[in-house]
């Protein structure tokens, strides 16, 4: 009896959908329903309905291939690749990379998914299901002897690890499978040295503690707080791990990790491998430590989709880096913190597909937070300074710049640090600066590199200085001022100038003056005082000495002699000077305290100038020949510590032997002798 096969308009229907999904394939499909009006409205020979079935899709698979569709495939690869896979996959997995894997298979019909059920030509998911493993393992077979048996696979699976995923990767970034032997080669250089999972069972055989390399983390710093080591049972692949972290001082002001860290990075084997930035730190209450903070957060930092594939008796090393904040709270420097990896915090995979976790045994350690390296600034008075003295100014115009002093700024920390403010003050006889006072600059190497004139109280702001000092480094700073002319204040008035502090700075770790030593809060010193004339004479210490005449018998008396040579140099017009010990003023000190002139005897001889008729001597404007030797001698009652201080030089403007001026000795401390011990 013959059986006629009617098929309704939604089953045909049904049937092209189930097939089309290219342009080819939609031609095949027209074809085809066409055929099927003019075939199936005729009785058929006696044939069951599945053998019916078998013939329609016969077919259809052979005018698919007469149309370039090999096999019935309804697209090839280049509707997928170029497409990456970054992760491992495995039975009962989901995700959008799945359902492009399956349509990368389904693109070959060595490969293809099973021709029903999920994932079937037309009808990828993102499931990953038994179809889509038998397709992996053929896929496994096919590549075998072009690539993958350097890599020791020998039996396929249905796992899409390591060693498969990059081989998929090299050839769907030629844009399609097998089409080039440029695609194998690519595929064979991706996989080069790489480890594979084979087909054989594996494991974590433990996981254990080594000592890390940093136990702080210093601020804006990277430091390998947490180190641990992993040995391998067999071939498996780590594609996921957390970890935790903790503070362990509910005193501190801070619980919250980005007060302390800007980023996570885990290394294995000296490869970085991830990062997680702080902001992607879970932070909730997992419970995985034992702490006297009990009510602090932990904060987990999950790394996933590792992909890391190790052999048999591998035993790589992990470590968890974590990068210190920029100018962390000085409250928070002290918190200790601890770090685990928790049991189970270790998820892995094997050659046949099982899923492990690891290890049974929770590894911890902790580590602090450390304040990173400051520079620290001495700034000092260089002995290299003018001394005081008085200096020739003009009488009605600025005059030249007078160096006044040098400071120094020395680095003893070992850190970079650049100075861009500084602050100093002016002072003179008169109490508006300004009158004597044109301008200060600051002069390094000879470049002026800031400058600034005071205001009536003296207050001189040095900006934008840019001043570099190298760690380790000394520096000298030159301070030179720009004096008005004595038409604007009296003659003889004195000035000096007075370091302040470093008001803006920044090493090379960001600290700033606030943090840096010896910057804000630096001592403040003096120049020495110079007396300001248009015109006088100016004079220097050129040496002092001392001797002992030691009494030669019991009962005589030691005496002590104190020399001193005064280089003397006039200036503006010719001034006069008596050779009488009288000119010169002086006070001697026994045991501190100013001893009465019955004391001492002095002498005086003056050399290098020229005689004069009223006076003895004459000093010729811009003659610096000229010296006193001036000499006090200790009387013979005299016993105890003596020393002797030269306090000024009298001389005259006028030929005369009245001597009506008078030139300080300053500073005083530079103008006396060291000291004898007389009995």
């Amino acid at each position: 009896m013959g059986l006629t096969v009617r098929f309704s308009s939604n089953t045909l229907i049904n049937v092209m959908i189930t097939i089309a999904n290219s342009v080819a394939t939609k031609l095949t499909v027209a074809f085809v329903a066409t055929a099927m009006m003019f075939s199936l409205a005729a009785p058929a020979q006696a044939q069951t309905v599945q053998e019916q079935i078998d013939a329609l899709m016969a077919t259809i698979t052979a005018l698919q291939a007469q149309l370039g569709v090999e096999g019935g495939a309804t697209g090839s690869s280049s509707d997928v690749c170029p497409y990456t896979w970054t992760r491992s996959l495995n039975m009962g997995d989901t995700g959008a990379d799945v359902m492009k894997l399956q349509q990368f298979l389904n693109a070959e019909a060595a490969t293809r998914v099973a021709a029903s059920g999920a994932g079937s030509v037309g009808a990828e998911t993102s499931y990953y299901g038994p179809a889509t493993g038998a397709a992996v393992a053929k896929f496994q077979e096919m590549h075998r002897a072009a690539v993958l048996s350097p890599l020791d696979l020998v039996n396929s699976t249905t796992f899409f690890g390591n060693s498969t995923r990059a081989q998929a990767n090299a050839l769907c970034v030629a844009g399609s499978v097998g089409e080039t032997e440029e695609g194998e080669e690519a595929g064979e250089e991706a996989e080069e040295g790489s480890a594979s999972l084979g087909n054989e069972s594996g494991e974590i055989d433990s996981v254990s503690r080594n000592s890390s390399e940093d136990s702080n983390i210093d601020e804006s710093t990277l430091g390998a707080i947490f180190e641990f080591e992993i040995k391998i049972d067999g071939a498996v692949e780590i594609d996921r791990l957390d970890l935790f972290l903790e503070v362990n001082d509910s005193a501190i002001a801070s619980a919250d990790a980005d007060d302390y860290f800007t980023e996570a990075q885990l290394w294995v084997d000296g490869t970085m491998i991830e990062t997680i930035d702080v902001a992607d730190f879970g932070d909730d209450d997992y419970n995985n430590f034992v702490t006297s903070s009990t009510t602090e957060d932990e904060f987990r930092l999950r790394f996933s989709s590792l992909g890391l594939v190790y052999a048999d008796r591998d035993e790589p090393v992990f470590v968890l880096a974590l990068v210190g904040a920029n100018n962390i709270d000085s409250d928070d420097l002290d918190a200790d913190w601890n770090v685990a990896l928790p049991t189970n915090a270790i998820r892995f995979v094997d050659g046949v597909g099982f899923t492990g976790t690891s290890p049974a045994t929770a590894v911890t350690d902790s580590f602090g937070i450390k304040e990173e390296e400051t520079s620290e600034l001495n700034i000092v008075k260089s002995s290299d300074s003018e001394n005081g003295r008085t200096i020739e100014v003009n009488d009605s115009d600025t005059s030249a710049q007078f160096p006044m002093m040098i400071f120094e700024i020395e680095e003893e920390n070992d850190v970079d640090v650049t100075i861009d403010e500084i602050t100093m003050t002016a002072s003179t006889t008169d109490t508006d600066v300004t009158k004597a006072i044109d301008e200060v600059l600051l002069v390094v190497d000879g470049d002026v590199i800031g400058s600034d004139s005071p205001n009536a109280a003296g207050d001189l702001r040095f900006e934008n200085l840019d001043l570099d000092i190298s760690a380790k480094s000394t520096m000298e700073v030159a301070v030179h001022v720009v004096f008005n002319g004595t038409e604007r204040y009296t003659e003889g008035d004195v000035a000096f100038v007075t370091f302040n502090a470093v008001t803006e700075a920044e090493d090379a770790n960001g600290n700033d003056e606030g943090d840096i030593d010896g910057a804000a809060d630096a001592a403040d010193f003096d120049s020495d005082t110079f007396t300001l004339r248009s015109e006088g004479i100016a004079i220097d210490l050129d040496s002092v000495t001392e001797s002992e005449d030691t009494a030669s018998f019991s009962g005589d008396s030691d005496n002590g002699t104190y020399t001193f040579v005064i280089d003397v140099e006039a200036f503006g017009q010719n001034f006069f000077i008596d050779e009488e010990t009288a000119v010169v003023n002086y006070t001697m000190f026994v045991d501190g305290v100013s001893a009465d002139a019955a004391s001492s005897t002095p002498s005086i001889t003056i050399n290098g100038a020229d005689t004069a008729n009223g006076a003895d001597f004459r000093l010729s404007r811009g003659d610096d020949n000229m010296s006193i030797t001036f000499t006090v001698k200790t009387a013979d009652d005299v016993s105890g510590s003596t020393r002797v201080r030269i306090d000024s030089v009298d001389y005259s403007a006028v030929n005369d032997s009245t001597m009506e001026l008078n030139v300080l000795a300053t500073p005083a401390a530079d103008w006396r002798s060291g000291s004898l011990i007389l009995n």
